[in-house]
């Protein structure tokens, strides 16, 4: 699933296999760390369709945590909203990580804990065009995988820790202003597993990385 935007016209991207095919709307507000949400993605692809979650940071929002909302789905069987908080465990300029936890990880799987972290792995050059890095949501709860350690001896699908990658974002390696990233979920995020509401959390999380990383980059080329 790719990431599609037009920054100088919108503040809305859209996700989607491809550009012509958009599957789900996101939206920026426009003071992003203020009283509103940062962040809300729509069950569809402009912003008339319903919120499927919505995200709150402040202007510390690479170092306080950040609070999501997923409101009930349709047909589901939780009648309230879902709140999760992404938690910086490391801030390191380099290796920085996000940590989450849910109150369930799908049937027979209990509470689930996940992190996100900055990477340049395999696993990316596999998602991404051209040299390029992004962020690998690893399962903290899950069985460890005693093939961890350095990239070329592990496998793929494998954090150096041996937890198991569940997801990736990746950039696009050139900052396109239409195509801004690419996200995949990987092994036990594939099948389902986890449930329909962690899928929604992870793209949430996986979006306000991307933002971070993005103005990040904006301001970078404005500063040179």
């Amino acid at each position: 699933m790719n990431g599609y935007f037009q920054w100088k016209i919108t503040s809305t991207f859209h996700l989607g296999p491809t550009a012509e095919q958009k599957l789900f709307a996101a939206s920026i507000h426009a003071s992003v760390f203020g009283n509103k949400p940062s962040l809300i993605l729509y069950d569809g692809p402009t912003k008339e369709y319903p919120i499927m979650a919505t995200l709150k940071a402040d202007k510390w929002g690479r170092t306080r945590p950040v609070d999501i909302t997923l409101p009930p789905r349709p047909h589901g069987y939780d009648t309230h909203a879902m709140d999760v908080q992404m938690v910086p465990s490391s801030t390191n300029h380099v290796s920085p990580t996000y940590t989450f936890e849910t109150q369930r990880a799908g049937k027979g799987v209990g509470r689930g804990r996940f992190e996100w972290r900055k990477t340049h792995g395999n696993e990316i050059k596999e998602l991404a065009t051209g040299h390029s890095y992004g962020w690998k949501l690893v399962w903290l709860s899950g069985p460890v995988n005693s093939a961890g350690g350095s990239r070329k001896e592990r496998e793929m699908g494998v954090a150096s820790d041996g937890t198991e990658i569940v997801a990736l974002l990746a950039h696009n390696a050139s900052w396109s202003m239409t195509k801004g990233f690419r996200f995949a979920f990987l092994g036990t995020g594939l099948t389902g597993t986890f449930g329909e509401l962690w899928e929604i959390l992870t793209v949430t999380s996986a979006l306000h990385l991307w933002y971070l990383d993005f103005q990040g980059a904006t301001a970078a080329a404005a500063a040179s």
